[in-house]
């Protein structure tokens, strides 16, 4: 069967069925009708917030079936960017939708074979998908005007066909102007269109469920290889208007398309059996005009124009057994993972490694809630020849804690590639990985306070490497021959002060890698964040402010760099990313269903000549003003 047709024509019949039957208040539903329960809507407006709640998929496979109201509250409203919402902890190009890349090791996602193009994964993952349940249509738009061409759009708009089933989708648009001799408004660095359908539909005594979606993004990228500068190059060079960019004619495209589809039916009191199906499918290109330029250290293929191109594919199939025993969730499953890889200049029946196949998987759950705050997670997962992980995790008021441990393949990309720029084939071991967290918590009345730590140790471990005294291909992948281990202290507080309308929040991140191996992991010592913001609501609810001052200073540190023909983040000991403090203002404000906000970002660059790097050679964002706001309609 056509899954992407199939789904295709099923969410085209939800909507056509949407706009021409109107929402079945009146059903019964346990022996009351669902409108009896909510105000007559000619005497006020009845639906809102409390009226549309959501839920993820995850909630429903644990059986916990806990849905969410919509999120309306405003603080941190102002944090759009990426980069905030993953709490400084990753490192893009110094612009809204450039490639990103986690500073800090990130467990692997799948332990199986994957691409290896990922610098633009954030974009296409960071957002947990939702389904809704809806007493009236819902729809959200959110419109960020970020300072010198940044902007974003995002809107969502979901309603109930029946109260059972439900049928949405969303859209995303990035469209960034450059900052580096930008020409004018329009001038675009990064053009991005995100979409997708989804759909959820139960019967009335929650004995079947299914979930289904469909996505797709297409991400393009006007590259500039950061600033170009002399080989005696002062810092404030980087950060004068007169700054040109190392390229103009090289473009990156990452598109993906990705079909899911989930159900499960209930076969004996709390046990269900489910099925689960995952077709997804990445294409990355990379096109350069005038391929001699001196920017690039080597040319493999030699041709007028350069246009590099790979494919790849997957489909998974998971078929599994899962029900409750009192509070304890048990799971088994099997699944199948067909892949393919396609380089656009090799002939991969002549690589070392296969790049079509068959993956098998086992694995397994066990979960347990006791009461609200109390959770226990484990869970399995075995790929059928060598490749594992295993993670435990323990959540209380006054505790938390995980382990986890893997082993799992290296990239494609890693292993092989030919482009117009670079070439390498290698047969890499697995790579093996540990990992320990263990947090105290202080929950008290206006504070909440926690201090830890993170273990991390690494065996195997593949990583892309500079080589300054290489006359050609001075980035190659390379295996550690040894061990890394780093230990990461955090402590983390949140104060509420003067009856409860100041908040102060800090966090404090210090990393000491004890073993390095190859110079594989390169990590600043310290990340220092904090707020400090003043809140409060007037008029009966219906006038809510928060304003302050937030702050994020990270030490000095050889931070990777960027290798652009492949899109792969490199270790480096160069440049050094200097230490920084990236000062904002901010002022949020919601006024009944609408919010916006004011910020002012990277204050103290308006008053010197010199800025922040977020990777070598490119420059962060530099000081700007930036406005945003969203409205939620419930009618």
């Amino acid at each position: 069967m056509n899954w992407p047709k199939f789904l295709f024509l099923l969410f085209f019949a939800s909507a056509i069925v949407s706009s021409v039957q109107a929402q079945d208040e009146d059903e019964e539903l346990g022996g009351k009708k669902k409108r009896a329960s909510i105000l007559d809507d000619t005497t006020k407006q009845i639906y809102g917030p409390k009226s549309t709640r959501y839920y993820t998929e995850r909630t429903v496979f644990l059986n916990r079936f806990e849905s969410s109201s919509i999120d309306t509250l405003i603080r941190n409203f102002h944090q759009f960017t990426f980069i905030n919402r993953l709490n400084h902890e990753y490192q893009d190009l110094g612009n809204i939708g450039t490639a990103m890349s986690p500073i800090y090791y990130r467990l692997p996602q799948t332990i199986g074979v994957s691409s290896g193009f990922n610098a633009y994964n954030v974009y296409w993952e960071l957002d947990t998908m939702r389904y809704f349940d809806t007493h009236s249509p819902y729809s959200n738009m959110q419109v960020i005007l970020g300072g010198k061409g940044r902007s974003i759009t995002r809107v969502v708009y979901t309603r109930n066909i029946k109260p059972n089933w439900n049928f949405g989708f969303n859209y995303k648009a990035l469209l960034i102007d450059k900052q580096i001799q930008r020409q004018g408004k329009g001038d675009r660095n990064v053009r991005s269109n995100y979409y997708d359908f989804f759909m959820t539909y139960h019967t009335k005594d929650s004995a079947y469920w299914v979930f289904a979606n469909a996505r797709r993004m297409r991400h393009t990228v006007i590259e500039n290889g950061g600033v170009q500068v002399s080989e005696n190059f002062l810092l404030s060079d980087f950060f004068t208007q007169f700054a040109q960019p190392e390229l103009t004619t090289a473009e990156t495209r990452d598109v993906r398309i990705a079909t899911h589809l989930y159900q499960q039916y209930r076969i004996w009191k709390t046990w269900q059996v489910y099925h689960q199906f995952d077709k997804q499918r990445q294409y990355v290109g990379f096109i350069e005009t005038t391929p001699s330029n001196d920017f690039y250290d080597a040319r493999v293929l030699n041709r007028s124009a350069a246009g590099d191109r790979n494919w790849f594919r997957t489909t998974r199939n998971e078929l599994g057994l899962k029900g409750n025993i009192g509070e304890v969730l048990l799971n088994g499953y099997w699944a199948t993972r067909r892949y393919e890889m396609d380089y656009d200049h090799i002939d991969e029946g002549g690589l070392p490694i296969k790049t079509k196949g068959t993956e098998y998987y086992s694995g397994g759950t066990l979960a347990y809630q006791y009461k609200k705050g109390f959770t226990f997670l484990a869970e399995a997962e075995a790929l059928l020849s060598s490749n594992y992980k295993i993670g435990v995790g323990l959540e209380t008021p006054w505790l938390e804690g995980s382990l986890f441990r893997a082993q799992y393949k290296p990239t494609f990309v890693q292993q092989a590639y030919i482009g117009e720029f670079d070439g390498w084939s290698n047969v890499f071991r697995d790579v093996e990985v540990n990992q320990l967290k263990g947090f105290a918590k202080l929950p008290l009345k206006g504070l909440k306070a926690s201090a830890g730590i993170t273990l991390t140790t690494l065996n195997n471990y593949v990583f892309f490497d500079l080589n300054e005294t290489a006359t050609k291909q001075k980035v190659l992948p390379e295996q550690s021959s040894g061990n890394q281990i780093m230990q990461s202290p955090e402590f983390r507080l949140q104060w509420q002060f003067i009856r409860r309308k100041f908040t102060l929040d800090a966090r404090a991140l210090y990393t000491s890698v004890l073993e390095n191996s190859n110079n594989a992991i390169q990590v600043p010592e310290w990340l220092l964040h904090g707020q400090l913001a003043y809140q409060n609501i007037f008029f009966d609810g219906n006038f809510d402010i928060q304003f302050g001052v937030e702050a994020r200073w990270q030490s000095a540190y050889f931070a990777n760099g960027y290798d652009l023909p492949t899109q792969q983040f490199y270790t480096q000991r160069q440049f050094v990313n200097i230490d920084y403090l990236l000062l904002d203002g901010f002022f949020n404000w919601k006024m009944k269903r609408g919010r916006l906000f004011f910020r002012y970002h990277n204050i103290l660059q308006a008053f010197q000549d010199t800025g922040y790097f977020a990777t070598p050679f490119y420059p962060g964002q530099s000081n700007v003003f930036d406005f945003g706001f969203d409205w939620s309609f419930y009618d």
